[in-house]
């Protein structure tokens, strides 16, 4: 049986999902809450290719998102890793995600076609990177105010089915 490549999906929490923030008790972070509809979206992105986080949260607080998706396949998670040359970048998660794909792929961990990147921060450096990068890459940027929409998911479907 053949299985179709699908995307990795790199995917951002605050300014896309923007989870309403609840304090924890005790030891525990903070508990974080997806609305109805950003649950759903998120749901038909993972049908679409693999999740992959690409936060600042903390892993745990991340793993609370991951309880309430309740997604069939576990989310990988982006090293993120910022160095002073990060600073004052117009996109600063990009050196971390680039470093991040490449050590997959030199791992054969890399099971994918192409790239998909929703984040609020996007400059003209992740549009180059974009546009050099070996697969194909289709950059999302939500405005943060509102996050993830219709119309974003609707975007990245098309994308993949055309590519």
């Amino acid at each position: 049986m053949h299985q179709t490549v699908k995307p990795i999906i790199l995917l951002d929490i605050d300014g896309v999902l923007n989870p309403a923030v609840r304090p924890g008790g005790g030891s525990d972070g903070p508990l974080l809450r997806l609305s109805n509809e950003k649950r759903a979206l998120v749901r038909r992105l993972a049908r679409s290719g693999r999740i992959a986080w690409a936060s600042t949260w903390p892993a745990d607080t991340v793993a609370g998102l991951e309880a309430q998706l309740e997604l069939d396949v576990e989310p990988l998670r982006v090293t993120m890793v910022f160095r002073q040359s990060d600073a004052g970048v117009p996109t600063p998660k990009l050196t971390s995600i680039a470093r991040w794909l490449s050590r997959m792929d030199a791992g054969d961990n890399a099971d994918w076609d192409s790239v998909v990147w929703i984040d609020d921060v996007l400059g003209p450096d992740a549009r180059e990177w974009a546009s050099g990068h070996g697969q194909p890459v289709h950059l999302e940027q939500p405005d943060p105010d509102h996050g993830l929409a219709e119309v974003h998911v609707a975007r990245i479907e098309a994308f993949i089915a055309g590519k």
